[in-house]
Formats: structure tokens, C-alpha cells, sequence
């Protein structure tokens, strides 16, 4: 049959899938702790102190708090440790990384004191907001198999369009189908080649499908590997003034560069005896880049010398966002049977935008000696959407983000000793679970210190965080879920040279 005819058929069975779901919303739009070492040493918590590079990511206001010009630069350390738990089967995994995440410096220009605007602050830091390197590994026993995942993709489509032409091969095949069908159909072939399902009847129209494996009596076995790098890097262009010594007024134009990879390894044996294969290996690797932009606005007063009051606000971050997805399958019936198409899918741009947030701060200094400060966050969670109206799988999309998210809050307290030239921190994060259904929350408790050279400074921070989380197999067919507890450990060094 010429492709043609393949085309007209097909169509009437194919349902398109997208990529994109709740778990994208969840990566790009929970906020982390980073930043310069003082700033993660005292949880973030500088709404409404300021005079850190760092601080203007929270209130843009913060950079006219400065005395003098400055530059800085951090270097970070992580290590990773995430624990699952499948089907009552635990699993440990490690992984640690070693980079720059932190630059940024701000010019101040004064006026006279006579002058209602005493100070005015240029200033620019760059940092990656959120990191997604890690590893983890899953494994254990399930009465559900990855074959309920072909079937579903493939029931209701013609044979014929999972059988190259005499001219055609496997690879030729799956390009075309993605093409000019989608995603279901590619996975219907995947499903076919490999032997895990087959047709009822062997006829080119032939459009039931079932399955050639059963498990055995403790269940079907799989390892699910993931493995994940990239981050979001911000880049923020920040103005700023002091207006009668007591307030500060501020704004920063942001700008995001979005790096997302993640390969996904599961693999399925203890299959019985009756059935067709021995095991079964299914590989998907995505690819997501994307560019974003947002603004902050935000001020600070002195209510007296040592009370300060801050209020910040941030917009969505409104992303553009292509992606990548590239897969192939490996089977054994006492042969090796490998299907790799060596094909890459380029999806359509799509939008997104990220929730808003809003920050009220409240510090309390005490002269030479110290401070307190804290930090309430709202994130709107639930205000998240992909901003593609025309797309009816993306509109349903929204509705399920309306539906298992909420608005929450963040929580982060610091504090800071100082005593002579030296300096100690502490700082407490608490982040509330804003899925409906799941735990996601957790906290951050971090603690550094700092050594202020006169012209220059060198601070050190290491703060650990504890959160919950959950990873779903598949988003068909196999969509049992993995427990996730993330454990992080960050070190973060900073130099600061007074200009």
C-alpha cells in the first residue's frame, strides 16, 4: 500500500499526545534555595534587608541598600541522595556536582544629602534558580506490565501501518508516522516490532491487538533508571533608589534560559513461561529547551533604625519552550530484538507560564551585633497554564493543574551573629505540599559564616533540604507511581571584592 493510502487510513485512528503534563509545571515552577553563600545561609530570607547580590532575587529594592559597589561570584558543591520505594522495594542512589551558579555586581551612584534621592543602584546578578542533575533508581515487583502501554497506543490502528513496505524500513516507517500522526502510532509500531503485542488476526486491517506476556506469580520485575541534568539559568537587570534615606523602591527585568534532559532506562523480566519474550527494555530521552521573561517589583522601609518592612512582587515567568524526544525498545524471545529508530521528534513551540508570587518581610537589626529577618511567600500554583488556546490536549492540561494544585506559602526565617570581622548564620525554610493529592512539601535548614577583609569579603554556607516527591512510570497504560524522599547537601563559597 503506498503511503498515500497509509495516510488516509490512519488518520481516522490516531489520538494525538503531547509531552507536556502537570510534572512540567511542578520542575519549572518550585523555587529553590540558591544563591550566594550568605544568602543561603540564612534561608533566603532578605525581602526587606538587602545588601547582597542575591537579595534583589527576592526584592529588587534590595541592591540601594549597598554602601559601596561590589562584585561576587559563587562556586557551589551538591550531593544528591534520593530514596525510593515501588511495591514495598526501597532503593538508595547518590550523585554529586561541582560548578559556578552565582555572579552578579552593582554599581551605586550618590547623591547629596540635601538631594530626596540619596542613592541610586545599577546592578546585575546571574544565577541558576533551579538544578535538575540527579539519578535515581527504582525497583520491585508489579502485577501490571509495560504491555498495557502498546495496547492502549495501538488498539484501533490498521496493522498494515506498523509493517514497512517492501521499500520501507522500520526507521523510515516511525519517522512517517510521527510526521504525520504523532506520538501514538510511533508507539503502536514500537510495541509491534518488539513482539509485546500482536493482532488478533493477522490482516493488513486488522485493528485489535493483544498481548504476548503474562507474569509470573510474584508479578512482572522492573528497574526504572532516570537520569537528569540541566537547570534554569536567570538573568536579572536590576534599577534601584533610596528615596529620603528610609525607602526603597526597585525593579528588575529578568530573563531565563531553560535546559531540561532527562533519560528515562525501564526495563521488565519474570515473565512466565507461556510467555513470548524473556525481558524487555524500553529507553525515552527528552530534550527541552526554552526562553523565558518576567519582572519583579518590590520596596523597603525603614519603619525605625532597626525595624524594616519589605514587599515584593513576581510576575509569571512566561516561557517559549521546544522539545525533543528520541526512544527505542529492546525485546528477547531467545533472540535479541532491538527496534531503534535513530529517529529525533522536534514537537511544535509551545507557552508556558509559571505561577506569580508576592513576599512579605519583616527584619529587625540589631545594630552591630545582628539580625533577624523573615520571609512569607504565596505562590499561586494553581494559576500555572500552558497558553496555547487552540490546543485542546493543552486546555485539558490546565484544567488538571487548576485541579491538583493550590495556592500555598514558603516560610523562611535567617538570622545572622556578628562579632567583630566574623560573622555566623542560620536559616529555615518550609515549604508547603501544593499538589492536593500528594506530599510534596519539605524544609531547608542551612547554616554558614562569613570573614569581612575590609575591602573584600568570603562567606561560606551548607544548607540541607528534605523533600517529598513522586514519579508516575508512564503517562498511559503504566502509570503505577514511585516514592521519592530527595535528600540535598549544598556548599556553597562566595568572594565579594568592595569596588
Amino acid at each position: 500500500m503506498n503511503q498515500f493510502h497509509k495516510a488516509i487510513l490512519l488518520s481516522f485512528f490516531t489520538v494525538s499526545v503531547n509531552a507536556q503534563s502537570l510534572k512540567d509545571v511542578i520542575r519549572y515552577s518550585t523555587p529553590n534555595l540558591t544563591g550566594t553563600a550568605r544568602f543561603t545561609a540564612m534561608g533566603g530570607a532578605f525581602g526587606a534587608l538587602g545588601g547582597d547580590l542575591s537579595a534583589l532575587q527576592v526584592n529588587p529594592s534590595s541592591s540601594s541598600i549597598f554602601e559601596y559597589s561590589q562584585i561576587g561570584v559563587t562556586m557551589n558543591s551538591v550531593k544528591n541522595k534520593i530514596n525510593s520505594e515501588y511495591f514495598g522495594s526501597g532503593y538508595e542512589i547518590s550523585s554529586s556536582d561541582l560548578d559556578f551558579d552565582q555572579f552578579g555586581f552593582a554599581f551605586i551612584l550618590k547623591n547629596s544629602d540635601s538631594e530626596p534621592w540619596s542613592k541610586i543602584s545599577f546592578a546585575f546578578d546571574y544565577q541558576q534558580t533551579a538544578k535538575f542533575n540527579s539519578v535515581f533508581e527504582a525497583e520491585g515487583y508489579n502485577p501490571n506490565g509495560i504491555d498495557n502501554y502498546f495496547l492502549g497506543f495501538a488498539q484501533g490502528v490498521a496493522l498494515n501501518y506498523f509493517q514497512p513496505s517492501e521499500r520501507e524500513t522500520i526507521s523510515g516507517l516511525y519517522s512517517y508516522l510521527g510526521e504525520n500522526f504523532g506520538f501514538d502510532s510511533q508507539q503502536g509500531l514500537l510495541g509491534y516490532q518488539s513482539y509485546i503485542i500482536e493482532p488478533n488476526l493477522d490482516e493488513p486491517l486488522n485493528t485489535d491487538y493483544y498481548s504476548t506476556v503474562n507474569p509470573a506469580s510474584n508479578g512482572y520485575f522492573h528497574e526504572y533508571v532516570t537520569s537528569r541534568s540541566g537547570g534554569i539559568k536567570k538573568y536579572a537587570f536590576n534599577f534601584s533608589g533610596e528615596y529620603q534615606k528610609k525607602y526603597y523602591f526597585g525593579l528588575n527585568l529578568n530573563s531565563y534560559n531553560l535546559e531540561y534532559i532527562e533519560e528515562t532506562d525501564f526495563y521488565e523480566s519474570n515473565y512466565s513461561d507461556t510467555s513470548a519474550l524473556n525481558s524487555f527494555r524500553f529507553n525515552n530521552r527528552l530534550l527541552t529547551l526554552g526562553k523565558g521573561f518576567s519582572y519583579q517589583i518590590g520596596g523597603i522601609a525603614k519603619l525605625t533604625q532597626q525595624l524594616r518592612l519589605g514587599l515584593s512582587y513576581e510576575s509569571p515567568t512566561w516561557f517559549s519552550i521546544l522539545e525533543e524526544t528520541e526512544q527505542f525498545v529492546a525485546s528477547n524471545n531467545g533472540l535479541d530484538i532491538t527496534v531503534e529508530p535513530q529517529i529525533i521528534n522536534t514537537y511544535p513551540e509551545y507557552r508556558f507560564k509559571t505561577p506569580s508570587k508576592y513576599t512579605g518581610s519583616l527584619a529587625y537589626i540589631f545594630g552591630k551585633k545582628g539580625l533577624i529577618s523573615i520571609d512569607y511567600t504565596q505562590v499561586n500554583y494553581d494559576s500555572a497554564n500552558f497558553n496555547e488556546l487552540n490546543d485542546s490536549y493543552l486546555r485539558d492540561q490546565n484544567e488538571i493543574i487548576e485541579n491538583n494544585l493550590s495556592t500555598e506559602g514558603i516560610l523562611k526565617i535567617g538570622g545572622e551573629y556578628r562579632f567583630g570581622n566574623y560573622s555566623l548564620r542560620a536559616g529555615y525554610v518550609n515549604q508547603k505540599a501544593f499538589m492536593k493529592n500528594v506530599d510534596n512539601g519539605g524544609s531547608i535548614m542551612s547554616i554558614g559564616g562569613g570573614i569581612n577583609f575590609g575591602g573584600s569579603s568570603l562567606d561560606l554556607s551548607i544548607a540541607s533540604s528534605d523533600f517529598n516527591d513522586q514519579q508516575q512510570l508512564f503517562p498511559s497504560g503504566l502509570t503505577d507511581v514511585i516514592n521519592l524522599k530527595r535528600d540535598h547537601l549544598n556548599v556553597r563559597l562566595t568572594y565579594v571584592l568592595k569596588l
